[in-house]
């Protein structure tokens, strides 16, 4: 095994074995590595002191040459760590989440990353607003793009209601009662100032913020086969 070493934020740790977990981080060079840390979940391992989702770390790794092999962490130091209840937060789990579930991984989901942790951190917003910002982002990594400003069947700007299955919205003269889910203007408000990266302007349809995150969420398991399990509870909603 080659020894290397990387700087990047760790996105996702999960127990392997009796004291050993296997753990994900992602590089700025576009790069997601998942490696076994020996020992890390033993109470004396300075490993495990080391090892937070969320910070900025230095990776001491021996990489494994061939892809039937697992790449073993040596050392991790933390460069800038976070405040721990962030920890806490759904949408700090969910952005750790869907950059961990992403089928492939590259520069742009890396500054997706790191724009989205910017934000999560900051606490501008409060976070249903950063479930739904990470959310919306998300769709456009994965290549989920709505047409949000004009109907997605003819063009028409007369709309009437977003619709999912056909990745828009719809008119009234393209809606069709007998296939199409009918929601309410300020619903598909919230999807169209959303998609146009107006986060200013969508505090006023707060009371939609639970049925489009359910809604989005749904539409990244039915296209992109990702079940986000941060957001299983708006399911149910």
């Amino acid at each position: 095994m080659a020894e290397s070493i990387l700087r990047g934020y760790l996105i996702n740790k999960k127990n392997f074995a009796v004291f050993d977990e296997m753990i994900t981080f992602i590089t700025p060079q576009g790069k997601r590595y998942t490696c076994i840390s020996r020992g890390s979940r033993k109470i004396e391992s300075k490993n495990a002191r080391n090892l937070f989702i969320g910070s900025l770390t230095e990776f001491e790794i021996f990489q494994a040459r061939s892809e039937d092999k697992t790449s073993r962490l040596k050392k991790a130091v933390i460069i800038k760590s976070l405040e721990w209840n962030f920890e806490t937060l759904p949408s700090f789990n969910l952005l750790n989440e869907c950059v961990n579930a992403l089928p492939t991984f590259n520069e742009a989901a890396y500054t997706f990353y790191v724009s989205s942790r910017e934000m999560i951190t900051s606490k501008q917003f409060d976070d249903k607003k950063n479930i739904l910002i990470v959310l919306t982002q998300y769709c456009k990594i994965l290549g989920l793009h709505l047409e949000v400003n004009h109907c997605v069947a003819c063009g028409s700007n007369k709309i009437k209601t977003i619709c999912l299955p056909q990745y828009g919205m719809l008119c009234n003269e393209c809606f069709d009662d007998n296939h199409h889910q009918l929601f309410d203007l300020s619903t598909s408000k919230l999807f169209h100032f959303l998609f146009n990266s107006a986060y200013e302007k969508i505090d006023q349809f707060n009371d939609q913020y639970d049925l489009v995150i359910k809604l989005l969420s749904i539409f990244v398991k039915d296209n992109a086969g990702i079940y986000l399990e941060t957001l299983k509870n708006y399911w149910h909603g």
